[in-house]
């Protein structure tokens, strides 16, 4: 009898590696050509329009466009209806439109042309504004101090008459 274990005699230490299943790529949103857009184990999701499916059952986008899901109705062989989700590819162009790149100089001079002609028209405006108001009211003087009032002694109470009763 042997005193020791044999090696990888223990049936629980092992583990696979992640799949990662799953969508990749939603509903709506914009995929390029060959992207994948659905990693699956089986038919889950079935490909229609400008897709493709690879030999592990996963979806690739055929075409640039966005990728959209719905629902169909599919009859099984023996007549029974059921609903499938299905995944389509609505072509679109996706490229960004390239521009001529410019000198920095001239981007620069464009960028603060507008500025300096917005500061000097509200400078304008400002200064018609002061001129205006010097003209409706001239500077005032400002007025002299006063100087606070001598305090007045409180007068002398009068004595109550007395009213003298008739008889």
């Amino acid at each position: 009898m042997a005193h020791k274990k044999a090696a990888w005699s223990a049936k629980n230490l092992r583990d696979s590696q992640p799949k990662f299943r799953g969508v990749k790529i939603f509903g709506w949103q914009i995929a390029k050509a060959w992207n994948i857009i659905v990693r699956q184990c089986g038919n889950k999701y079935e490909a229609w329009k400008n897709v493709y499916v690879s030999n592990d059952f996963s979806i690739h986008a055929n075409v640039d466009g966005v990728v959209r899901f719905s629902k169909t109705n599919k009859v099984r062989f023996d007549g029974r209806k059921y609903l499938k989700t299905v995944v389509n590819v609505d072509p679109c162009d996706i490229t960004p439109k390239a521009k001529a790149p410019k000198a920095k100089k001239e981007v620069a001079a464009k960028a603060t042309k507008p500025v300096a002609k917005a500061a000097e028209k509200v400078e304008k405006k400002v200064e018609k504004k002061v001129e205006k108001v010097e003209k409706k009211a001239p500077a005032k003087k400002a007025p002299a101090e006063k100087k606070p009032a001598a305090k007045k002694a409180p007068a002398a109470k009068k004595a109550p008459s007395k009213k003298v009763a008739k008889k």
